[in-house]
């Protein structure tokens, strides 16, 4: 092969190799894209706290609230990036909440009783959720990777099947409209 062909073969197929890969590493560790993007967050916040320090030197405008702005924003990044896995614990809590307060709702409104058992298992799913938050992170990750690998594996298989006529493909041919 020519250095050119080469090249255009890794380009071809790297990017169905590295969504196979991704979607690989979300469907058998889920927690590991909880817990980096739980530390991204805890980043993000670490850094806005300090721009508002700055902020609040340079400006000399020191006030009780931006001195309580930095205390939570530089807190609360530093327990995130700690605590890998809150985010995804509480965020399938607050989910269980809010299900569980819609079913209860539904229930009393509703007149139907499909409306009723619908609501019943909302409200448990909720109540699934609170008692088991990480669940909640897991399934969506999962599923994420599952959809993730089924786009790098349909773009490689793309790329095979097409790959007869790339190997075909003279460069010195020019198309003529």
């Amino acid at each position: 092969m020519k250095k050119r062909q080469i090249s255009e073969f890794v380009s071809r197929f790297a990017t169905p190799a590295v969504l196979i890969l991704l979607g690989l590493v979300l469907i058998f560790c889920p927690d590991t894209a909880s817990a980096l993007i739980s530390k991204v967050v805890g980043w993000g916040l670490l850094m806005a706290g300090i721009i508002v320090a700055v902020a609040m030197v340079v400006d000399r405008n020191w006030s009780v609230s931006r001195i309580l702005t930095i205390l939570v924003l530089v807190g609360l990044g530093r327990w995130l990036m700690n605590h890998p896995l809150a985010w995804a614990a509480w965020g399938g809590r607050i989910i269980g909440v809010l299900l569980l307060l819609r079913g209860i709702r539904d229930f009393t409104q509703s007149d139907f009783t499909q409306g009723k058992v619908l609501s019943v298992v909302t409200a448990v799913l909720g109540l699934g959720l609170i008692l088991l938050p990480m669940t909640a992170s897991r399934m969506v990750f999962s599923l994420c990777g599952v959809v993730i690998l089924a786009v790098g594996g349909g773009m490689l298989a793309e790329r095979i099947w097409e790959k007869k006529n790339w190997e075909d493909d003279d460069p010195n041919i020019i198309d003529a409209l």
